[in-house]
């Protein structure tokens, strides 16, 4: 048996940045074990799947399991559902929804002459806040990082949970984020105060030179000098922003790179709007670029 697949870099400038994330091609359902097995083959962050004519157009899946859908993956998707003709037509764009549990996504992609071009998504967020965090020289500690580089941001520490409770830290400077590391027993002791394990680091400036602010995931999981993607903490950060109290009413714009010097980077595009009393509405986007296509063969 022979399953199509597309290889994607998602939030890529260029070729060979950007998150790789393969989409596979199904002909039928296939179950969950299934799209384990073969998530597992790809060895990358997540796997996607298009399923012409099942109740899921698409899903996700590592070779642990089933995941939400993130804007890698959101993005990864539409892009592949546009090119297999299941998106619709608006005329200088078009749309795609997705399904996840009760709620849609709606993306929108660009029509390029030859290749989708940029892709974004729509999303109104509901975030829970929380600023209580541990003092500033405890995380710094936790951090093996001057505590200098965090008190002096014009941001606080916070924890913000759209999707996911997340540790959101502010630097003062990007090189400052990518010198951070976790140390594991000051990180334990720390544990039970945030009742959450991941931490988004971020700070104003690029690594890239394109971008407003540089931002990098951690967790006790990661393995040093390891910067996952960054497209699923979108939603927290953007609900951050929106919170502080320097951010004014109205429509606000940024973009955001991950990475660092030595490895692949990434640029998300955000814009979001922030209106007294009413959810925090946001749209999410960049490029695709596809790299690859190929036969999965099997059994």
């Amino acid at each position: 048996m022979a399953l199509d697949y597309a290889l994607l870099d998602v939030f890529a400038g260029v070729p060979f940045q950007g998150t790789q994330i393969p989409v596979v091609m199904l002909d039928a359902d296939a179950s969950d074990a299934s799209k384990m097995a073969i998530a597992s083959e790809f060895q990358q962050t997540e796997t996607v799947f298009i399923e012409p004519g099942s109740n899921e157009l698409a899903t996700v899946f590592n070779g642990k399991g089933r995941r939400l859908f993130g804007a890698h993956t959101i993005l990864a998707a539409s892009y592949v559902a546009h090119e297999m003709g299941l998106s619709k037509d608006e005329g200088r764009f078009a749309s795609f929804l997705l399904k996840q549990n009760d709620k849609l996504i709606e993306s929108f992609i660009d029509k390029g002459e030859e290749v989708p071009g940029s892709i974004q998504f729509a999303r109104v967020l509901t975030p829970t806040i929380d600023r209580y965090t541990p003092e500033i020289p405890r995380l710094a500690a936790a951090l093996n990082i001057d505590e200098k580089h965090i008190s002096f941001s014009k941001y606080k520490p916070m924890v913000v949970s759209v999707d996911t409770p997340t540790l959101i830290v502010p630097f003062t400077r990007p090189e400052h984020v990518l010198a951070a590391s976790l140390n594991a027993e000051r990180w334990g002791e720390l544990f039970g105060d945030v009742y959450t394990s991941e931490l988004f680091l971020f700070a104003p400036g690029s690594i890239t030179g394109e971008t407003e602010f540089h931002g990098r995931l951690l967790n006790p999981n990661l393995p040093r000098d390891v910067f996952p993607p960054i497209g699923n903490v979108m939603p927290e950060f953007i609900a951050y922003l929106a919170e502080q109290e320097e951010t004014a009413p109205g429509t606000h714009t940024f973009s955001v790179d991950r990475g660092s010097p030595d490895t692949r980077k990434s640029i998300l595009h955000a814009e979001f709007d922030k209106k007294p009393g009413r959810e925090v509405r946001c749209r999410i986007g960049g490029n695709v670029i596809k790299m690859g296509m190929g036969k999965l063969l099997y059994s």
